[in-house]
């Protein structure tokens, strides 16, 4: 059940992080800075949860945070910036 959490963390991470190039490039200070909070808070999930289960000898967990940052990366390049993105409920938009 952990490597769902690991999983959808990552994706969460990455399209964070790909949104977060996007408000960089379009100079929106309020969006990227809201949005670097819940940057942190994804990879500090993924990487406390990713981390623990590498010290517990389950080496199962690499390729599933490998194939969650990949998918995240992939849905992150897919967010149309005309339209609202996938968090956006989370500042109210």
């Amino acid at each position: 059940m952990i490597w769902v959490a690991i999983f959808f963390s990552q994706i969460v991470f990455n399209i964070l992080k790909v949104l977060e190039i996007r408000y960089t490039y379009e100079q929106n200070i309020p969006k990227l800075l809201f949005n670097s909070i819940w940057m942190g808070l994804a990879s500090l999930a993924s990487m406390f949860w990713s981390l623990d289960e590498l010290l517990k000898g389950n080496w199962f967990v690499v390729p599933v945070y490998v194939f969650g940052n990949l998918v995240g990366k992939y849905l992150g390049m897919c967010v149309d910036t005309d339209k609202r993105h996938p968090f956006s409920f989370l500042s109210g938009e």
